[in-house]
């Protein structure tokens, strides 16, 4: 392409390809020939060998140039941390630019700093919180990123602090729903207690008495899932079969799916994990489908993908989808994008948390021709 942008070294690009590969299997990317242009082929064994068993991601950008600037960057070297957690496959390279792996990179502050360290040398710190398609792959979590310069380039790392930041955003969440949420119904319920103490004499109207009832039923709501919630991380796994698993849940929900929604079911595998655990996780999931439907039926497809390490399962429907830009935080507690619906928020929180305790992530995309497509992984030997 006599348009494309260039680096120093050889590292051109034959141009986006955008089918992405689901199946994953971790293998190292080949030679980087900037690096070795820059280091020698003695300097960039070595660089790759101090970072290969970096337990950290660690990558490193080529600028590629048009017209005297920066335009884009090219993917150089990525260590198995990188690779693996992203699932990065040996051939990323050779298909994408970063602008064409990331797109929504395109004209953000991220890339304006990626120039800037690339042509000062001054590095940069920032947080920075992934949850969508990389490349091939699917970058999910919040890390520290700390950008250097090297030669032409840029080098990446990444320290992952979705643990600590997700805790801190749970114990927040935990104090809203004391000093909201569940305040209000006790509030209500302390409020109609004194009305009744002031008339001893008159029985509580039905009035009363329904108010009584909500406040009551609402506050053990809160309760009930708070607890569910802080229960999903226990496991008592065991062999599975996943097809049997999603057979009980379409039983479970057989008046709403005659009703408004058609299951179609692919093979899905065997595996070690909580029968019980996996079964709120899928009826959380069809339940969602079959609720946010974008017309009076719904199509819910179950399939599964086998990786080299894990298993990809995929609820995919195609009802009213979920925008791009709320994707992370329908997993978080007390999350609702539809403050109208029933619940309190906790269905999708709940996924996450049984899915991350058997070791694997979850995630959601635009399914293709609308809907929304959830995924998750399971480990195929136990964590």
């Amino acid at each position: 392409m006599s348009s494309a942008p260039t680096s120093g070294a050889d590292c051109s690009y034959p141009g986006r390809v955008t089918e992405r590969k689901a199946v994953f299997d971790v293998r190292p990317w080949g030679a980087d020939e900037c690096l070795v242009a820059l280091l020698g082929e003695r300097g960039a064994k070595e660089f790759r060998a101090l970072f290969d068993a970096f337990p950290d991601p660690v990558g490193v950008l080529w600028a590629l140039r048009g017209d005297g600037r920066i335009v884009d960057f090219a993917f150089g070297y990525g260590n198995l941390a990188m690779l693996s957690g992203f699932r990065l496959p040996a051939g990323t390279p050779e298909r994408y630019t970063l602008l064409e792996a990331l797109p929504s990179m395109r004209g953000s502050r991220a890339l304006d700093e990626y120039v800037r360290v690339c042509e000062t040398g001054e590095p940069w710190v920032s947080e920075v919180t992934y949850d969508t398609p990389f490349a091939d792959g699917y970058m999910l979590g919040t890390f520290v990123l700390r950008v250097a310069k090297l030669g032409d380039g840029v080098v990446t790392f990444l320290d992952e602090v979705t643990a600590q930041r997700r805790m801190e955003a749970e114990l927040q969440a935990y104090a809203n729903l004391v000093a909201h949420d569940l305040s209000e119904p006790l509030a209500s319920m302390q409020l109609l207690v004194t009305l009744l103490e002031q008339r001893p004499d008159t029985p509580p109207s039905a009035e009363v008495l329904r108010q009584l009832r909500n406040s009551a039923v609402r506050g053990r709501e809160l309760i009930d899932g708070v607890l569910e919630y802080a229960r999903s991380g226990e496991l008592r796994t065991e062999r599975v079969d996943l097809a049997r698993v999603v057979a009980e849940v379409a039983e479970d929900l057989r008046p709403s799916l005659e009703a408004h929604g058609e299951l179609l079911v692919g093979e899905l595998p065997e595996v070690e994990a909580d029968p019980r655990q996996l079964r709120r996780v899928f009826q959380n999931l069809v339940s969602n489908a079959l609720r946010f439907r974008r017309e009076d039926t719904v199509l819910i497809e179950v399939s599964a993908l086998r990786d080299a390490r894990e298993f990809v399962v995929s609820v995919r429907d195609d009802g009213i989808g979920i925008p791009q830009e709320h994707a992370r935080r329908v997993f978080g507690m007390f999350s609702r994008l539809d403050t109208s619906a029933e619940g309190i928020g906790l269905g999708l929180a709940v996924c996450r948390r049984i899915v991350e305790a058997h070791g694997g992530q979850i995630w959601v995309e635009p399914a293709e021709g609308g809907g929304s497509v959830f995924r998750f992984t399971l480990p195929r030997e136990p964590s």
